[in-house]
């Protein structure tokens, strides 16, 4: 192992035995493992999912084991953030999958751009875990859309970040369940500039019924991101005032703490009056859509 950590791996674990042996597998594989530490947020772990970390036996892999009770997500990556010793930090998910060279791949895009808060790039989109499909995200270079990263989310689900980001824009909103990594995105794009890797990262495991993004609660927490930063015309208003009853729009919770928020919108109050008018308007056809759905299933 090397002296130095440059870049700390962070992937928070709860009932994920079916995947464990397999993403430690991947983890071995990483071609930069001597500059890495793997920091793995264990909420309520069965004995099964203990003993297969017990059993995993690979020096030359650095692992931060943390047991802790039943949390939320962002409040186990922010958890590992605050106990981080890498200049850059990256998620991954226990069931999605990681090629080889992709964690070195984004670090020497972040040091050959010292501008660059966050490097990115396009994933395989999977329904079985480990198998790369012909389904290929790609997202839109940073140069050409900066606009478009106010909107929508695009910096996949392996993003790396500087850990000095924090600083100036704060941690992830642990009040949200499936879209803090979107509301991080938009904040830091506000303050930065992201650099993407020329190279798919990994396979994402998608369509999953275990997945927090299947729980219901996305729709509501992106109204709360686009209202945030002025994204009216991207609001479901049907569903505003649940989602405004359910979580503060005007505070972050970082670390079990209220924060209030700074940021200002990045739009115009032209733009945002016109995309007022184009959501109210838009609003009734996503309502539709959903009743369809539920009709159809």
């Amino acid at each position: 192992m090397g002296d130095t950590i440059n870049i700390s791996v962070i992937t928070s674990l709860y009932r994920c035995e079916k995947f464990l042996v397999a993403y430690l597998q991947a983890v071995s594989q990483m071609t930069n493992l001597y500059e890495c530490e793997f920091i793995l947020v264990h909420n309520d772990p069965t004995n099964e999912e203990l003993e297969i970390i017990r059993n995993f036996d690979d020096s030359n892999v650095l692992i931060n084991h943390l047991i802790v009770e039943r949390e939320g997500l962002y409040s186990s990556w922010n958890r590992a953030i605050r106990l981080s010793r890498g200049k850059y930090l990256t998620v991954w998910n226990v069931d999605d999958l990681r090629f080889a060279d992709s964690i070195n791949l984004q670090a020497r895009a972040l040091d050959n751009d010292p501008k660059a808060a966050i490097a990115y790039g396009d994933i395989y989109g999977s329904v079985v875990y480990g198998q790369t499909s012909e389904k290929l995200y790609r997202f839109p270079e940073w140069k050409q859309n900066r606009f478009e990263f106010y909107r929508s989310y695009l910096m996949s689900c392996f993003q790396m970040w500087r850990k000095g980001v924090h600083d100036k824009v704060g941690y992830y909103d642990e009040q949200f369940r499936c879209v803090g990594d979107f509301d991080f995105q938009v904040r830091t794009a506000m303050h930065y500039s992201f650099v993407k890797v020329a190279v798919p990262l990994g396979v994402y495991l998608e369509d999953q019924p275990h997945k927090i993004s299947s729980n219901g609660s996305q729709a509501l927490e992106n109204n709360i991101v686009y209202w945030r930063y002025g994204v009216y015309e991207k609001i479901q208003f049907h569903l505003l005032f649940k989602s405004l009853a359910a979580y503060k729009k005007s505070q972050f919770l970082f670390g079990g703490k209220w924060f209030s928020n700074a940021e200002k919108s990045p739009f115009s109050l032209g733009y945002r009056i016109k995309g007022m008018a184009k959501g109210i308007f838009t609003s009734p056809l996503h309502f539709s859509k959903t009743l369809i759905k539920r009709y159809l299933r």
